[in-house]
């Protein structure tokens, strides 16, 4: 009976792959056309003790193939305790009117943390699409050009792929799970389900914004880039999840297991919060986790069943993506991404259990 569950798992998970895989070829012919008239952009980064990492993600985005006088730029200090406010000064004497520097202040308001910083730069914002992304973070000098293009009628909301940089294996099966995770999240979306999105590679229109009353009205999350994709797209604004090279993000990996786990620990927190659809994703994707765990236990034919069935429909979806994103040549990690997603999974739920989520310095009961 236990071998026959653990097959009905693996089919129960195919079956919903096999749904996302439709979501995923409907995400690739979503369409996009450069605007008649550009309109005016704000570029928009909170940084929090960010010295080692501001000066590449500025330099970028000065880059940006866009009109400079259609693209403001707003770096929101957030409390740094390190260099980054000295480098941020340097930065904005060096390109007077191109960068504008703020520094976060005390309010009377539910926002916090990251979230407290981009009410406050939306404050001073004056484009009519804005664009965020985190200091640790360099996107191409097509970016911002690019995700403008998806702003079609209908459209208020653009999520984008970010990619895990670095060569070596633990930041290559990093990259490799961000790609399953977004790859999910775009493929659900495409079908009407907005069960996920990436806040570093994040854009929508400030009208969107300012109906849902923007961060100060929005419930605080952890994950506070899902908790505005939420309120906007419940209360109807239309949102796409394209995979293209040109709108791609580059992230830094994280530095250890811990800073991994921390990171799932707080994704996995503001999940919590998911839609009904999310749930479903998470719990069939459990059920896949638990019978490609146990099968090798049971008998030699579930061992052969599950693993074949959660390989061959994890690279389904991943691999096309991966191609998208100039990332073909990483499948031969794609085995051990396997194991290092199972492992870490399981070590997850651990890290669930408290309660209090850690992020940048900061403590958040959540």
């Amino acid at each position: 009976m236990l071998e026959a569950f653990l097959i009905l798992s693996c089919l129960i998970y195919a079956l919903e792959y096999s749904a996302l895989y439709v979501g995923l070829r409907r995400s690739h012919r979503i369409p996009r056309r450069a605007p008649d008239v550009p309109p005016r952009i704000t570029i928009m980064v909170a940084a929090r003790n960010e010295e080692r990492n501001i000066e590449r993600c500025v330099k970028m985005l000065l880059e940006q193939q866009y009109p400079p006088e259609l693209t403001e730029i707003i770096i929101v200090d957030d409390e740094s305790e390190d260099a980054t406010a000295r480098h941020l000064a340097r930065l904005a004497a060096a390109h007077p009117g191109r960068l504008t520097v703020l520094r976060t202040h005390t309010e009377e308001s539910q926002a916090r943390g990251k979230a407290r910083a981009i009410a406050q730069g939306m404050d001073r914002a004056s484009g009519e699409i804005i664009l965020l992304t985190d200091a640790d973070c360099a996107p191409p000098v097509t970016w911002a050009r690019g995700v403008v293009e998806h702003f079609l009628p209908g459209v208020d909301v653009v999520g984008g792929f970010t990619v895990i940089e670095g060569h070596d294996l633990f930041s290559v099966t990093q990259q490799l799970d961000w790609i399953h995770l977004q790859t999910l999240g775009s493929s659900a979306l495409a079908l009407g389900f907005p069960v996920g999105v990436i806040g570093n590679n994040l854009a929508f229109r400030r009208a969107a914004y300012e109906a849902v009353g923007g961060y100060r009205s929005v419930a605080f999350s952890v994950t506070e880039d899902f908790a505005l994709f939420r309120a906007m797209t419940g209360n109807g604004h239309g949102a796409i999840f394209p995979c293209s090279r040109d709108t791609r993000m580059f992230s830094l990996p994280c530095e250890s297991l811990t800073q991994v786990l921390r990171q799932k620990q707080r994704w996995s927190r503001g999940g919590m919060e998911n839609t009904v659809p999310g749930y479903t994703i998470f719990i069939v994707a459990f059920l896949g986790l638990m019978a490609f765990t146990l099968a090798p236990f049971v008998s030699t034919t579930a061992w052969i069943i599950v693993w074949a069935i959660k390989f061959g429909f994890d690279l389904m979806m991943m691999f096309p993506n991966m191609r998208r994103l100039g990332l073909g040549r990483q499948l031969r990690y794609f085995l051990l991404f396997e194991f290092y997603f199972v492992a870490q999974a399981l070590v997850t739920p651990i890290f669930l259990m408290n309660k209090t989520v850690v992020w940048k310095g900061r403590a958040y009961r959540s």
